[in-house]
């Protein structure tokens, strides 16, 4: 069994009234190769800024080695 190293659970971003992520699960395993691929403005940038902390989310977390990033901030430091 591999390990996870990202776990992406309900994650929810909106701007304004205007959703761009509901919901969004996902997990990557080790070793794993992702591709985030998608029309324009279908969320791809966002999610990437929401995994590095550059953007706040509503709702969900993120887990980075089973840690959760959203709540511990100093993981980015």
């Amino acid at each position: 069994m591999s390990e996870t190293i990202l776990e992406i659970k309900e994650l929810k971003k909106s701007f304004g009234d205007n959703p761009i992520l509901q919901g969004l699960s996902l997990e990557i395993k080790k070793g794993e190769v992702v591709v985030i691929l998608g029309p324009s403005g279908c969320g791809k940038s966002t999610l990437l800024r929401c995994l590095n902390g550059l953007e706040s989310i509503q709702g969900g977390d993120i887990l980075l080695d089973g840690q959760s990033i959203v709540e511990n901030k100093k993981i980015f430091t």
